[in-house]
């Protein structure tokens, strides 16, 4: 596995808070199909497994919209679908998370999952671009998650992310 985080400053970036971007990158080596991953990526009845229960509202076409949301239902966050090119890559940014407002008005938030054959194996490499703050935040959950989607993929049982990350709840729902 390997992790990559990055900052850089915009060139041409607005006159608003965002006037940072970065990247984490993380890869992971599956022993799984190229099919498989794409399913548990794109379904939800997998994706609730390895995710805790999130899932994510879409039809995977370029443009669409997408609509995270968290176990119970409310939402999570509001984007759209940037590329889906199956099995291969599939790409979304996030325009808003619905949680909070402390990443109001620095900016989109994008993720990028390149699925790749490596001999046996399926490489699996997701790129976060986001604001500093936001990328903090993701990087501490990136490997945890990517480590749930491996396990239920190569034993048919996720990590139990409650360890990892404390009981699932919605972070916004005891501020609402």
């Amino acid at each position: 596995m390997t992790t990559r985080t990055t900052t850089a400053r915009e060139p041409s970036a607005p006159a608003h808070p965002m006037a940072e971007s970065g990247s984490y990158e993380y890869t992971v080596y599956i022993c799984s199909t190229l099919q498989k991953v794409w399913s548990a990526l794109t379904q939800n009845e997998l994706r609730k497994h390895w995710w805790r229960g999130h899932t994510v509202e879409t039809d995977w076409r370029p443009g669409s919209a997408l609509v995270g949301r968290f176990p119970d239902g409310s939402e999570e966050f509001r984007g759209h679908v940037l590329e889906a090119d199956h099995p291969r890559r599939l790409a979304w940014q996030v325009d808003a998370v619905s949680w909070t407002d402390e990443f109001a008005g620095q900016g989109p938030t994008r993720l990028s999952f390149s699925i790749a054959g490596f001999t046996t194996l399926v490489r699996v490499t997701l790129r976060n671009e986001a604001p500093p703050n936001m990328l903090e935040l993701v990087s501490r959950g990136w490997p945890a998650v990517l480590s749930s989607l491996k396990s239920l993929l190569e034993t048919g049982t996720p990590l139990p992310l409650d360890e990892v990350f404390g009981v699932e709840r919605n972070p916004g729902s005891h501020q609402r």
